[in-house]
């Protein structure tokens, strides 16, 4: 047997959620071979099911950047992993105390406080639903929150990682730079699109060296440093691409640079 599990944004889909047609076939061609093919994102189940149905997929969905797993038949979650009530609630208040602008993701949405608003645009492709509140530490489930985010200056993004160390245990802690902006992210420990996607691999006995994954960004690091064979997209930072066993050369618009990646792999048995 063989997984492939694809990133969506700048790797399979293209701008208004557009895919190429030949990747559309290459991936039509690769299930009919009885390859399995899955989505491993960081997008939330509601940006996730619409695409999986478009192509048919019927697998779990790696949603969340691994910590939703949902059917894609279905669309039930069957795994998700939220952050602990009061780290939610204690992280909230640290990045409040910091004048950051919060943000709270759950299974299939996004809650902000009012400050994140302007924000909200850059974060239409992760979520159907996106919300300002005046308090977003008032949200009717905060334990249900899988991931947290905190924008705005470099220096209280450097305070929130120090104050939030004392809880490495229990949670995972990653700062990366977006748009000319500081970004801090929070997220259950040991979560990351590699882990969900071995577990997948696991109970479908799949072995790991017919796993393959395609990728354009940092977060896919851990499916490549898990999978027998990566993919990097032609425009993925050179870091990403180094990480891969197969960087990419073609254009991802005009040309389809996922199917090269499905069809390259397939070809070599």
């Amino acid at each position: 047997m063989k997984l492939f599990a694809t990133d969506l944004d700048g790797t399979l889909m293209l701008p208004g959620d557009a895919i190429h047609p030949r990747d559309v076939a290459a991936i039509r061609s690769a299930r009919e071979r009885g390859v399995l093919v899955t989505i491993a994102t960081g997008r939330l189940t509601s940006r996730v099911h619409p695409i999986a149905r478009r192509l048919g997929f019927e697998l779990p969905l790696l949603c969340a950047d691994g910590c939703v797993v949902a059917c894609g038949a279905t669309e039930r979650i069957l795994k998700l992993h939220a952050l602990p009530d009061a780290i939610t609630a204690g992280a909230l208040e640290l990045l409040a105390e910091l004048q950051l602008a919060s943000f709270v993701f759950t299974s299939d949405s996004i809650h902000s406080c009012q400050r994140g608003a302007r924000f909200h645009a850059h974060m239409q492709s992760w979520a159907e639903t996106i919300t300002a509140h005046h308090d977003v530490r008032a949200i009717a489930q905060p334990a249900a929150a899988v991931l947290l985010l905190g924008i705005g200056v470099q220096e209280s993004v450097v305070h929130a990682v120090r104050a939030l160390a004392e809880h490495a245990a229990t949670i995972d802690v990653t700062t990366f730079e977006s748009a000319g902006q500081h970004i801090v992210r929070i997220s259950p420990a040991g979560t990351s699109k590699g882990a969900a996607l071995a577990a997948l691999a696991a109970e479908l006995g799949v072995a790991r060296e017919n796993v393959a994954v395609a990728g354009d960004y940092w977060n896919d690091l851990s499916m490549f440093a898990y999978a027998g064979r990566s993919f990097a997209m032609p425009h993925a930072p050179e870091g990403v691409r180094r990480a891969a066993t197969h960087p990419l050369d073609h254009d991802i618009e005009r040309h389809g640079a996922f199917a090269d990646a499905l069809e390259a792999w397939l070809a070599d048995g």
